[in-house]
């Protein structure tokens, strides 16, 4: 009979590392988009830095120099010593000028000049084996030194047959760390590693640390492509950059952005205000009608207008004074426009009659309009 507990472990053991691979793929699709996007200039380098950052990934590829020292030794003809001289401590052979990719070479401190025995050539031409400390830079495309570092060895190494068949050989190279070796172990290369075959505890363990990191990076790639949005980093209009950022997130296997209805709500309506001025009324009118038009309906309503002082009308001191303002909203969760705009006129009228009960008014009309659908104008990056 199969032991339940070991059954479990093994199934928690099979979980863990497809989690971990998840997020693995999930890290390098989206850092792979980001620079996609980068490269066709639809978002800017600080912002891609950025998201790279908050995501707790590489960061964007960079060119590197990577330095090193060594010992170059190579034969030479010339005219004199005092020539040969010049050319170990101001010179290097053409063939490292014409390496690809480029290696610069830059003489330190010569080592030794040797003439080397005459033999068929003319009296004038002498040759010599020349030994020079020299300081190399090569450079690499990397996100980080280590990288940078190993492409740079690689890349001279295959440079050495090809200089050796020329006669020129480098010897001692020491590479020179420019910077911090900054390469990181993956956040997740030490989940799923196995524990003992009895250890429900441990197994369980893991594998929630690999949901969570697999759950955490989602979260925070949805978080940061949202604020993206409400920090308005997109040149251009809202919708198509909207879009744009719905695409990135379904690539990714994410949900799709809140969609919503674009509505505009207007309010007309006749308060009917005791007041010894114009001026008062309608001061009067704006006390009693800010609740409804700042907080009375939420964040996602923006409000604008006021009274009409122009065709306030007074007598006796009671004063009619028409009051006019629109709403600007982005509704969700209705399916059709007519249910949305029936939903928006609902919700006005309903603000309408706290805020106005009790106090002398005439309601002459509140009008709904419904725009158009799209994704919604008013995300928040923590809880969409």
């Amino acid at each position: 009979m199969t032991d339940p507990i070991r059954e479990q472990i093994r199934i928690l053991r099979w979980e863990t590392p497809a989690a971990v691979q998840q997020r693995q793929a999930l890290a390098d699709e989206a850092r792979s988009a980001l620079i996609t996007a980068l490269e066709r200039r639809l978002v800017c380098r600080p912002g891609v830095k950025d998201a790279l950052a908050v995501w707790d990934l590489d960061p964007l590829p960079q060119r590197w120099t990577v330095s090193a020292d060594a010992q170059l030794s190579y034969t030479r003809s010339h005219t004199d010593d005092a020539q040969a001289h010049a050319q170990a401590r101001f010179g290097v052979p053409d063939e490292i000028r014409q390496l690809d990719p480029a290696v610069a070479v830059y003489p330190q401190r010569v080592i030794e000049v040797t003439p080397l025995p005459a033999g068929n050539d003319p009296p004038t031409v002498r040759w010599y084996r020349i030994t020079v400390q020299v300081r190399l830079h090569v450079w690499a495309t990397a996100s980080r030194s280590a990288d940078a570092h190993h492409a740079a060895r690689t890349a001279m190494q295959a440079h050495l047959p090809a200089l050796a068949a020329a006669g020129i050989v480098l010897t001692g190279l020491t590479w020179l760390a420019d910077s911090p070796d900054d390469s990181a172990v993956s956040q997740s290369s030490s989940a799923g590693q196995s524990t003992a075959d009895d250890d429900l505890a441990a197994a369980t363990a893991e594998r929630a640390a690999a949901f969570d990191a697999l759950v955490g990076l989602r979260r925070k790639i949805r978080a940061r492509a949202i604020r993206a949005l409400v920090d308005a980093e997109f040149d251009g209009p809202y919708q198509p950059s909207a879009r744009r950022v719905d695409r990135f997130l379904t690539g990714l296997g994410l949900d799709a952005l809140p969609r919503a209805h674009h509505i505009t709500v207007v309010v007309e309506l006749t308060l009917l205000v005791v007041a010894r001025t114009v001026e008062q009324a309608c001061d009067a009118a704006s006390q009693v009608m800010r609740a409804v038009t700042s907080t009375g309906l939420g964040a996602a309503w923006e409000a604008y207008g006021g009274a009409e002082s122009d065709y306030a009308t007074g007598e006796h001191g009671r004063w009619r004074v028409p009051w006019r303002h629109e709403y600007e909203t982005w509704l969700r969760g209705h399916a059709t426009s007519a249910d949305a705009g029936a939903a928006a006129h609902a919700a006005v009228r309903v603000a309408l009659h706290h805020t106005l009960a009790g106090l002398a008014h005439e309601l002459m009309t509140v009008t709904a309009t419904v725009h158009t659908a799209g994704i919604d104008q008013f995300l928040d990056p923590e809880s969409d």
